[in-house]
């Protein structure tokens, strides 16, 4: 064509009533349309060069089209506010849409060798999608947001708001840190368009004068095989808009804002260019070309479409007669009813919905009765009824007084509950899925609620109606809670870890030991709600002293948080920290016969490592000298590989994936030892039969929709089975042999309505198989809720809320042959009896206890009192509202910063066996003095005067006590062994915040209070001390033995409470005497107290209570009382 060859036609006048702006245009490459994107969001076909207005659809998000693009079959559109990027037909159908979890902020044209087409998010990161499909195809993060996106013949080149211009290989490069091939800085600025021709790439942006941005007056020229710049062409008005022009391949249409049209050849800058300009008074906001060139479109700010054409007036938009025009389908005519009284409603047509109708909610649905007929007006008001203007009215009876408007509503039943208001007949909802692509009710997150009670008085028994217990989720890293319960009921796995807390490990902070805890007391707990904040904090010390902060949960809950990659990295963590604390003990007996189908592993492998470890031997052979290097190592985590779409691999199946990643044969570059240079190697793992361990761990590693598509169930099959065969060598000559492996537990992530994704445990628990009264022995641990379901529901993958993270299998021929007996399964009990103190300078005078003797150490029932002192480490998060109300987000953080443990039988009956204090490696961040009596420096082992121990040697003094059965007496126990987290079974503790205390009432009473008051004692005056506290709590029970037997008991209560209200439930201060010398009570008093004690009273102070025994403050006759009164307590 020759210069001065296009010439402007009639423009297309908006169609709409109110002008909207052409943000985007497009001419289709195989019919006379050209495409446009409009400001309200509705991209509208125009046929032929005449503008005849044709199919119009919403691209979403209710804003400007950013982008539309025309291909062969369909067209692609997304709106500068919609959730993403979709496809039509040309006739306004959409057959596809894809929404990332962020926004999209461009997309490019399609691949034409791959049909693949590359959208950019404002994560940001750059998602590789199928154009016929939608499915995602790859995904891999950018240092910044894009604004364009081009494939050219071999790379993807990227436009980013900081001005740089990046090439990526589509193929391999994305896996790169950035993504990138190439990187140049292009503008100073955003860049605002991308073309390519050859191997050369155009570029248009913003620049900065005066730190404002402004249109760079020059189009940037690159080749493409180098990324070297070329010389720019200058466009002194201004670029916004570039495109190529198809028929003269080095030409380039760049148009400006004000409509001025520059047509140039990049190939010969200096001859002469074509100048146009606009005949608008409006901004240019869009441009396009047409393929053939002979056409080009503007849309200016006005709605208007301007058309300048180098053709004859009968050419079409393509060039040629292509695909005829796709005219939007009429709307059906409504059809004629004949409207009687049998007519049914369903001959009226519905309109169009997005959401579930009524009818097609489940069938489990539970009926609900809304309303019932009015209630008949009383006869007492029928008789005193008068009329006025056609409204009667009548007085109220008094019998009908405080019911007006009144009904009555059922407590809610479907959310947590506290026990301060729990109703007596509840009962749990039954479970309704009303969407599909929401998780039911069971795999939602819960949360615990908090009352003024705190957290004691949550109703946990409304979650878990089971005999298996759950684990509360208010502490740090409970997001391990999943992993926690899937190794719980591996029962060898619990077996080591219950065996292992019965050892002297040196380690202060040892999983393993915190593991073996924790399988305690989910054992002992038989379904009530545990936590494992000892655990969780070791994970947090363990995790930040090797760097690992990716696996600590700051207890930030943000919707991009991916729970499932960091549960499986903790799982591999986890895993190799547990066979290291165990490789430094020599005594590892073997838990498995002597036999060659079974796994064999040295006399010095830890049980873990027998266990979990798979023994292979690694094999690498250069492709180009064939040198082979091999490598024996232990793995313990399987990383299940999957094969690529297209490519030639395993087979889609479980085994097949599972076998794939064992033997794990892949390519990998190096360098050769023989060759000195980087080479390719063909890496593979060999594995014997007697080498696949008896229990195998599984990441499932499901980051994509790709690799999700294997587990979703189809109509023909489930892609997870009961049980899985493994066909691998049997030896190094021996035909491969098959070994079965049986799933025994899952951790899946659950993704929520709101993208919010939560972990749960999915478990065959051991103790359930084989039970009628069961579904199966299939149970989901979400946390503390636990419920009993179907295999078919455990085995399920239904939608895209339940992705797979972890699997564990176990061996079926070692099944029922572990032999535990070379395990320890007692604690040492002299560790009652031996200075455990780690304080360098302790002080000798602040010694309070006595260890146990040998002759002392404890046995069934016997008696111990027990107090504890707690210091802050992290405040409560409270949310307060508008309306003056708070809510408590998460409550403080306690921990253990002293235990008192006190003989409750014996000679040395009140003496203290354990006082200690306990050593923590964390930031104190209140040592609450005022209440605990710990001052800065008593929990430093360099400036402590006291015994200070480790936390875990102070877990296992009290674990070894209930292990022996004694029987607990303090005071408010179920708070201080939360905080210590261990659990004592209820029938093993005597709280005397529940023997004083009447239900009627409603009121518990401090034990500062009743130490005054039956003990006349003055207690805690200026801080807490658990001796004097436990030593309370053991008089007090005496006393109330004391008074069971003789029959006073109820009489003595009504007159405590009378004399807590009388003082407002606090001690009196004492009245200052003249003498030192207590007061001598009246002879009549002191003749009907034998025993009373000789301590300082008031005017104030009631009839002592005394119990029998207690002479001066001593403990004289206090086995005596207590062994004729104990029959009595336990009937009471």
């Amino acid at each position: 064509m020759s210069a001065q060859s296009y010439r402007p036609v009639v423009p297309i006048a908006p169609h709409d009533a109110v002008p909207q702006a052409i943000t985007a245009l497009s001419f289709d490459p195989t019919s006379d349309t050209l495409w446009s994107g409009a400001n309200s969001g509705n991209v509208t076909a125009y046929y032929t060069p005449q503008g005849i207005r044709g199919v119009s659809f919403p691209v979403g998000g209710g804003l400007a089209a950013n982008k539309v693009i025309a291909d062969e079959t369909q067209v692609r559109a997304q709106g500068v506010a919609g959730e993403g990027i979709g496809a039509w037909s040309k006739g306004g159908v959409n057959r596809w849409y894809y929404r990332p979890s962020a926004s999209v902020t461009t997309f490019s044209s399609t691949l034409s060798s791959s049909r693949t087409v590359a959208v950019s998010t404002s994560t940001p990161e750059i998602v590789l999608l199928n154009s016929i499909t939608g499915s995602v195809l790859r995904q891999a993060s950018v240092p910044s947001t894009i604004r364009h996106l081009h494939f050219t013949h071999s790379y993807l080149l990227s436009g980013d708001s900081d001005g740089y211009l990046r090439c990526h290989d589509h193929r391999t490069g994305l896996r790169r840190e950035g993504g990138a091939e190439n990187t140049v800085k292009a503008h100073a600025s955003e860049i605002q368009g991308l073309q390519s021709s050859g191997n050369h790439v155009y570029t248009i942006g913003w620049g900065l004068r005066q730190s404002r941005p402004v249109p760079d007056p020059l189009v940037k020229i690159y080749d493409l095989r180098s990324m070297r710049p070329l010389s720019p062409l200058p466009f002194p008005s201004g670029p916004a808009f570039i495109n190529l022009l198809p028929m003269r391949s080095s030409s380039l249409v760049v148009t400006s804002n004000q409509g001025l049209v520059n047509i140039v050849d990049t190939s010969n800058p200096t001859s002469a260019n074509e100048f146009y300009q606009l005949d608008t008074p409006a901004f240019i906001s869009s441009a396009a070309v047409s393929p053939t060139g002979a056409y080009m479109a503007f849309g200016d700010s006005d709605g208007v479409i301007h058309i300048m054409t180098a053709a004859n007036d009968d050419m079409p938009f393509n060039g040629y007669e292509g695909q005829p025009v796709e005219w939007a389908d009429p709307p059906e005519p409504l059809p004629e009813i004949d409207w009687t009284d049998s007519t049914p409603l369903n001959s009226v047509g519905l309109p169009h919905y997005n959401t579930l109708l009524l009818s097609s909610w489940a069938s489990q649905l539970e009926s609900v009765k809304v309303s019932t007929a009015p209630m008949k007006i009383p006869l007492s008001v029928l008789s005193t009824i008068k009329t006025n203007d056609g409204i009667a009215y009548a007085p109220l009876p008094r019998e009908l007084k405080g019911r007006r408007n009144m009904i009555a509503v059922a407590a809610p039943k479907d959310q947590g509950r506290f026990r301060s208001g729990k109703q007596s007949d509840a009962s749990r909802v039954t479970d309704v899925t009303i969407a599909p692509d929401e998780p039911p009710p069971r795999y939602r997150k819960v949360e615990i609620e908090y009352s003024r009670f705190g957290v004691e008085d949550f109703d946990f028994a409304f979650f878990n109606k089971t005999e298996f217990s759950g684990l509360e989720t208010h502490i740090l890293n409970s997001y391990t809670n999943s992993l926690l319960q899937v190794l719980h009921y591996c029962l060898p796995i619990r077996k080591v870890a219950k065996s292992h807390i019965t050892t002297r490990c040196p380690s202060e902070h040892c999983l393993l030991c915190e593991l073996g805890f924790v399988s305690r007391m989910l054992e002992d707990a038989k379904g009530t709600n545990c936590q494992s904040s000892n655990f969780c904090k070791t994970v947090g010390v363990l995790a930040q002293s090797v760097n690992a902060i990716e696996l600590i949960d700051y207890g930030v809950d943000l919707a991009e948080m991916n729970y499932a990659r960091m549960i499986q990295m903790f799982h591999r963590f986890l895993l190799d920290h547990l066979a290291v604390e165990e490789e430094s003990y020599s005594d590892n007996p073997p838990l498995l016969p002597p036999d060659p189908s079974f796994p064999q592993y040295t006399a010095t492998s830890p049980p873990i490592t027998q266990l979990l470890g798979m023994f292979s031997r690694n094999t690498s052979i250069c492709t180009y000298c064939k040198v082979m290097r091999e490598k024996e190592q232990v793995t313990f985590v399987i990383d299940l590989i999957y094969s690529r779409k297209g490519m030639a691999g395993p087979e889609s199946d479980l085994a097949s994936i599972l076998q794939a990643s064992v033997l794990r044969k892949m390519t990998h570059k190096a360098t050769c030892p023989n060759c000195k240079v980087v080479r390719i190697f063909d890496s593979s793992r060999f594995v014997a039969t007697p080498d696949l361990p008896p229990i195998l761990a599984v990441n499932a590693n499901v980051y994509s929709d790709e690799i999700f598509e294997y587990w979703l169930d189809t109509r023909k099959q489930r892609f997870l089975t009961p049980f899985v065969e493994l066909y691998v060598q049997a030896g190094e000559s021996e035909e491969p042999s098959f070994v079965t492996y049986n799933l025994r537990a899952m951790i899946i992530q659950v993704l929520n309505k709101d993208r919010r994704s939560h972990l749960v445990a999915i478990v065959k628990v051991p103790e359930a198989e084989h039970r009628e009264d069961l579904l199966s022995p299939w149970f989901v641990f979400n946390d503390f809720s636990v419920q009993n379901i179907s295999e078919e529901e455990a085995l399920s993958f239904p939608g895209k809320w339940k992705v797979p993270a972890i699997l564990y299998l176990e061996r079926g021929d070692c099944q029922g042959q572990f032999d535990y007996s070379g395990l320890s399964d007692t604690i040492d009990p002299s560790i009652l009896s031996q200075d455990t103190s780690i304080s360098v300078h302790r002080d000798a005078s602040l010694i309070k206890h006595e260890p146990l003797g040998p002759k002392e150490l404890p046995c069934h029932e016997s008696l111990v009192s027990i107090d504890a002192e707690f210091v802050l480490m992290q405040q409560e998060e409270t949310e307060y509202r508008s309306d003056g109300t708070k809510k408590v987000l998460r409550p403080a953080r306690l921990s253990l910063a002293r235990v008192s443990v006190l003989r409750g039988d014996g000679k040395k009956i009140g003496v203290p066996f354990i006082d200690d204090h306990i050593h923590t490696s964390e930031i104190i961040v209140d040592y609450l003095t005022e209440f605990s009596g710990i001052r800065y420096g008593d929990l430093e082992p360099h400036t402590s005067p006291y015994t200070l121990t480790p936390l875990k040697v102070v877990y296992k003094k009290l674990r070894l006590l209930v292990d022996s059965g004694c029987t607990f007496i303090g005071h408010g126990l179920s708070k201080d062994f939360r905080i210590i987290n261990i659990y004592v079974p209820p029938e093993r503790v005597i709280d005397t915040v529940d023997l004083y205390f009447l239900r009627e009432r409603q009121r518990r009473l401090s034990l500062r209070f009743l130490s005054w008051f039956v003990l006349h004692e003055n207690i805690q005056t200026d801080t807490h001390d658990s001796i004097e506290d436990a030593r309370s709590a053991l008089m007090l029970y005496t006393a109330y033995e004391d008074f069971e037997a003789q029959g006073i008991l109820d009489e003595k209560l009504d007159e405590l409470y009378r004399e807590g209200r009388k003082h407002n439930w606090k001690p009196p201060p004492p009245l200052r005497t003249e003498s030192a010398s207590p007061p001598v009570p009246p002879p009549s008093q002191a003749a009907s107290q034998p025993n009373a004690l000789p301590i300082m009273r008031s005017s104030m102070t009631p009839a002592p209570f005394v119990p029998s025994g207690f002479q001066g403050g001593a403990f004289a006759g206090f086995q005596q009382s207590r062994s004729s009164s104990r029959s009595h307590w336990r009937s009471g």
